[in-house]
């Protein structure tokens, strides 16, 4: 918490996790939001990338397709490649985002070059 409070980023996501899963305090969604959303706006993509999960799924918060999208986004253009893929896979099948079945392989294409193993799986399938 302190370091959280501190500036470290890391620390907010950290703590926004424990809240997330309830492992050493009580589950709260809440604050695992608030936590998350401080650390992805500190620059922590990680923290960006699970708050975008959160939106995706309905996890603690009202589901927003657009928000998760856009949080994905951000972390895929930091050069986190699973941002990448898991945007790609939105937009190839539509999954929230009107479907854009070429852009969803151009994202799982820049993940494989970057290393994603489970983007270069995908795109195997689709070829």
């Amino acid at each position: 918490d302190k370091a959280c409070d501190g500036g470290n980023m890391y620390g907010c996501r950290v703590l926004g996790a424990m809240y997330y899963k309830g492992d050493g305090v009580e589950q709260n969604y809440s604050k695992a939001l608030k936590l998350f959303d401080k650390a992805c706006e500190g620059g922590d993509m990680k923290g960006c990338g699970v708050l975008g999960t959160m939106y995706y799924d309905g996890d603690g918060v009202q589901q927003n397709y657009l928000k998760a999208a856009m949080l994905f986004d951000k972390v895929c253009d930091s050069g986190d490649m699973v941002g990448c893929r898991v945007l790609g896979a939105m937009y190839y099948k539509g999954d929230g985002v009107e479907k854009d079945s070429l852009k969803g392989v151009k994202l799982f294409q820049k993940a494989c070059d970057g290393g994603n193993i489970e983007a270069c799986e995908m795109l195997k399938k689709i070829q």
